[in-house]
């Protein structure tokens, strides 16, 4: 047992906050006080509302999860009902956080996380009274909850109860390039992607064997938007591409919003359920400039009750000599040729990203009733040559597609 007092070693890696860059939340309950002594004597609990985003503080491997839970109060018999992602930084040492909410994290044991990347959501689970994040580095062992130790943050140090901080996890991002010819990838992990609310979940699978995604709603307008900004060096034809990952991607209607100078152009729909790999949306002509744009929001036209997943992953952009383009913009229908883009890349070619197939949240098995002490916590196909068949064929195939689209949407 833990003497109070002891000087085990400290993390090693260096420590940044807990949760998203540039947010600021408040410590509700530090070290050796109320709920928080014996193995949970170094915690800290932070003021984190439900639903909002923990993040890791340096890059580490998952040694448990547990996202199964939906139950929760202000008492010590729910303190085995806490969902918990435990990160170990292979030091001896780990990051426990605790509270999480049913299935906000699809990481599964041995992942890896880098520094930044989201790890789940603060919930209601376990013994808790109030949301917040119970927040702590500890010694592994063999349970999720262990001995907890000292550690400090970067440039916090060890902060006390009340002391407000703003987040300093902000890990560098990879800059993105500009489209000067040839091939360009950009990744949602780039610096050029950004993000529009905090409904988001972080999965290690697809292109570069990371995506993000959100939820599809019927709304009349998107309030969740993913969006690619780039700089355009040299201008002409160029074919548009989206990598949709294996895994937590399901919504039928992803429309695509691109901007190549001269107004957005709406490209798709594509349905995420059976096009995976990279999908070609068509071929549209860019002038050079910055604040060239592809949107995708979550106004699919998709009831929530439904929770059809929008997947977010890289896009790629490749220049098209003229003469040698496939036709201007095309919607990408499942396994064929849209009207008059590209082909839909039904399977597409994964091996481009390295794409993993090891999605989907799991559960640490063998759940241990160690944490009796708990936390207690404050708070398209090309038609046929000839004849009238041909002219019905291809009639009947653009009545069809446009029936698929949705209707044309607000933007905020």
């Amino acid at each position: 047992m833990f003497v109070v007092g002891s000087s085990p070693a400290r993390a090693e890696p260096p420590l940044y906050a807990p949760w998203p860059c540039g947010t600021s939340y408040s410590i509700t309950q530090g070290h050796n006080t109320g709920s928080h002594d014996g193995e949970g004597a170094w915690a800290w609990d932070i003021g984190i509302p439900v639903g909002a985003d923990v993040s890791a503080p340096a890059d580490g491997v998952v040694r448990r999860i547990e996202m199964s839970s939906t139950t929760g109060g202000c008492s010590s018999a729910f303190a085995n009902d806490a969902n918990y992602v435990v990160l170990d930084f292979g030091d001896g040492t780990e990051a426990l956080f605790l509270h999480l909410q049913a299935n906000s994290s699809s990481l599964s044991v041995g992942d890896f996380v880098s520094q930044g990347d989201v790890v789940g959501k603060v919930g209601l689970t376990g013994w808790v009274c109030g949301a917040h994040l119970h927040f702590q580095i500890q010694q592994t062992c063999s349970s999720w909850w262990c001995q907890s130790v000292p550690a400090e943050l970067v440039d916090f140090g060890d902060p006390s109860y009340g002391m407000t901080l703003e987040s300093n996890n902000c890990p560098e991002l990879e800059p993105c390039g500009v489209l000067g010819g040839g091939e360009t990838i950009f990744d949602e992990r780039m610096a050029c992607f950004s993000r529009e609310t905090t409904y988001w979940w972080s999965v290690g699978e697809g292109y570069a064997d990371h995506h993000f995604y959100t939820f599809g709603t019927d709304l009349p307008e998107d309030d969740t938007i993913g969006t690619y900004s780039f700089e355009v060096q040299t201008a002409g034809t160029y074919r548009v591409e989206v990598f949709v990952p294996s895994t937590e991607a399901d919504t039928v209607n992803a429309s695509y919003d691109v901007d190549p100078g001269t107004g957005p152009v709406e490209l798709g729909p594509v349905d995420q359920s059976v096009q995976k790999g990279w999908v070609v949306l068509g071929e549209l002509e860019f002038s050079e400039g910055a604040n060239r744009t592809l949107a995708l929001g979550d106004a699919t036209g998709e009831s929530s009750d439904l929770d059809r997943k929008i997947a977010y992953d890289a896009v790629r952009f490749t220049f098209v000599p003229a003469g040698e383009g496939g036709g201007g913009q095309g919607g990408a229908g499942a396994g064929g040729d849209a009207s008059s883009g590209g082909a839909a890349a039904q399977g597409g070619d994964a091996a481009a990203g390295g794409e993993a197939q090891s999605g989907g949240s799991s559960s640490s098995s063998d759940d241990d009733d160690a944490a009796s002490d708990g936390c207690s916590c404050q708070s398209a196909g090309a038609a046929s040559e000839g004849g009238a068949s041909f002219w019905l064929v291809t009639l009947g195939a653009a009545l069809a597609l446009s029936s698929a689209r949705r209707p044309s949407r607000a933007r905020r």
